[in-house]
């Protein structure tokens, strides 16, 4: 857990999927709640619900997506857009999603480039790999039965990105004296 620096009064959001084992997420939750503390929240939001939530622009410091062990999650564009806005500008969301390790044809399984790129265009900054592992043998039988994709060549990448310190097209209105020009005398008729 202390890999995603969570700490006292933070509000956190877990995204699980279906292939989220229920137990783990429940495991998970609890120790988040614990290391947020009573000041801080710990939100639990299905993928396949998040474009639908009610989340308020830069709601939370941290998004933990595809984390809980045994998930398989893949993210669409949607989501990931729909994560960067409901971050708040310096939080963090951390994601782990099976990759190919070579580029496949039509696959709806990306590379690892790919689901970087897929991040930063999203408007994340600071995309990075933290960690590239094997699947397990319970997360490869959940990628042929969640994701319906068989796959020899599949790693489970776990990547990070912040959101910029600011609010991705965001405005302010400049106020701007108009403050009225007068012309010295006798030349207002010069024009």
């Amino acid at each position: 857990m202390a890999d995603f620096g969570i700490s006292a009064g933070q509000s956190v959001a877990v995204v699980w999927d279906k292939s989220s084992p229920l137990e783990a997420l429940k495991d998970l939750v609890d120790k988040l709640q614990t290391l947020t503390g009573d000041e801080g929240q710990v939100s639990v939001e299905n993928i396949n619900q998040l474009l639908q939530s009610a989340h308020k622009e830069s709601s939370f410091d941290v998004i933990l997506s595809g984390v809980v062990p045994g998930s398989t999650a893949l993210h669409s564009a949607e989501i990931l857009a729909e994560m960067a806005r409901i971050l708040r500008p310096g939080g963090c969301l951390f994601l782990r999603e099976p990759v190919e390790t070579a580029v496949v044809n039509n696959s709806r399984v990306r590379t690892t480039s790919k689901l970087c790129s897929a991040l930063t265009l999203s408007g994340l900054v600071e995309v990075k790999e933290l960690q590239r592992e094997s699947l397990s043998p319970e997360e490869i039988q959940s990628v042929h039965e969640h994701l319906d994709y068989q796959s020899d060549s599949l790693l489970s990448l776990h990547v990070t990105g912040k959101k910029p310190n600011f609010e991705v097209g965001s405005s302010s209105q400049l106020k701007l004296s108009l403050a009225k020009k007068t012309s010295p005398p006798g030349l207002s008729h010069m024009v």
